[in-house]
């Protein structure tokens, strides 16, 4: 944060305000100082009253501007320590100064509509920290903000109910979700995303003193979740994409070797879409995930040996999430066993659904993160290791994602008993 002092009136004959230019990321603003002076006492260079003896009260004059410039300093900290890195607004933070500085009774007025357009513009601008990484939020968060903001905009056009920090309470819960499940038949997992946001800015705002009503933290304000049923990929069937002959075609030839990097590190594609050589030495991986912000060390692949061999020590050139998740589809159709059916059942519109597809159509970029978990814990590595690159907090979380069938957890058993066995009987 940068602030510079100022007089309102540099030719004034008389005494005039003094305001405060404050610059912090993203903004500038303006906030005049309850302090006034005779331009002729001024200094412009040392933005402060001059040390002379026709003012004698220069200097108890120039300790209230450096706490004045302190005092804004210390409340813009504050508030973005009690709002998880949260930068206030310039009319925000004009109204906290106007609340510490001059006396004024009233808290900054917010309702929840306006903390929520907050919100929406600091993640927009990358000024929205996230608490546990110290790091700007991914990009695609705003989204989520603004979907919220829609579809709370069109539930309140039609129920013609208001909706504000004091009116979200348990039956609004009940109306809304109600509204999502079967007026718009949004899926649960979307109705969930959906509560859990209303939730967080619900939160946010309790913190910073806008909200007292504390419905929100009810056990029956539930956010809603269910199982995502998703495919991943067997070792078997990445053969099979790594076989294609895509010499034809250089464009899903890169698709093709971006995806198996994906399918043997873990990575998101935020992160395995941007590693760069210099990641990549002495037979390891290190990058920190976007995400999480977490540092992560991966043994080199001798799939993603051969790529980078190919490439001459680079990786392909990476491309946009959406033509990405395109072109994948179009490799995948190009192996005859990923054009099986299976069917994927989801609750849409408060109703069990489901839709039968060919494996292939399924397949995305986030598609090869999964694989990769699934394919080692099939193959024994224990959930811990690989819970340390995906970033799973708890093994219960790791188990829903990996796709693993009872039968198959029986035969990981029986491989296990196996070895066992065959290092006894080496002892």
């Amino acid at each position: 944060m940068d602030i510079k002092l100022y007089l309102k009136r540099r030719d004034s004959k008389i005494e005039t305000v003094i305001y405060a230019s404050i610059s912090y990321p993203g903004y500038r603003v303006k906030y005049y100082l309850p302090e006034k002076i005779n331009p002729i006492f001024w200094n412009n260079e040392t933005q402060r009253a001059r040390e002379t003896r026709k003012y004698p009260e220069y200097p108890e004059f120039n300790t209230r501007l450096n706490n004045l410039t302190s005092d804004i300093k210390t409340i813009f900290r504050r508030y973005q320590n009690d709002n998880s890195g949260l930068i206030p607004s310039p009319d925000l933070l004009k109204q906290l100064l106007d609340v510490a500085l001059k006396g004024k009774n009233s808290k900054p007025d917010h309702t929840f509509f306006t903390f929520l357009q907050e919100v929406i513009d600091q993640a927009a601008s990358g000024l929205r920290i996230n608490p546990k990484t110290g790091k700007a939020i991914t990009k695609s968060t705003p989204k989520i903000y603004t979907t919220l903001q829609n579809k709370l905009n069109e539930f309140k056009k039609i129920s013609r109910r208001p909706i504000n920090f004091d009116t979200i309470d348990l039956e609004f819960y009940n109306d809304y979700k109600d509204y999502l499940t079967n007026k718009i038949k949004l899926s649960a997992n979307t109705i969930g995303k959906h509560i859990q946001t209303i939730k967080l800015i619900m939160n946010e705002a309790t913190e910073a003193g806008f909200n007292t009503n504390l419905a929100f933290k009810s056990k029956k304000f539930v956010v809603l979740r269910e199982d995502a049923q998703n495919v991943y990929l067997t070792e078997d069937e990445l053969k099979k994409i790594e076989g294609l002959d895509l010499s034809l075609s250089p464009r899903l030839d890169r698709v093709r070797d971006m995806f198996l990097v994906g399918c043997h590190t873990g990575l998101r594609f935020s992160d395995f879409s941007i590693l760069k050589p210099n990641q990549i030495k002495d037979g390891f991986i290190e990058t920190t995930q976007i995400k999480t912000g977490g540092a992560v060390v991966i043994p080199v692949h001798d799939v993603v040996k051969g790529i980078l061999v190919k490439y001459n020590g680079q990786l392909p050139q990476a491309i946009t999430n959406q033509k990405f998740n395109k072109y994948i589809k179009d490799v995948v159709k190009l192996v005859d066993e990923l054009k099986i059916e299976v069917d994927i059942t989801s609750t849409k519109g408060g109703k069990s659904v489901t839709v039968r597809s060919q494996k292939c159509d399924l397949v995305s970029t986030h598609t090869a993160r999964r694989s990769f978990a699934t394919n080692q814990f099939r193959a024994g590595l224990p959930s811990l290791t690989i819970m340390s690159i995906t970033g799973h907090k708890t093994e219960k979380a790791f188990l829903k994602y990996i796709k693993v069938t009872p039968s198959e957890h029986a035969q990981i058993m029986k491989d296990h008993w196996e070895k066992r066995k065959i290092e006894d009987a080496k002892k």
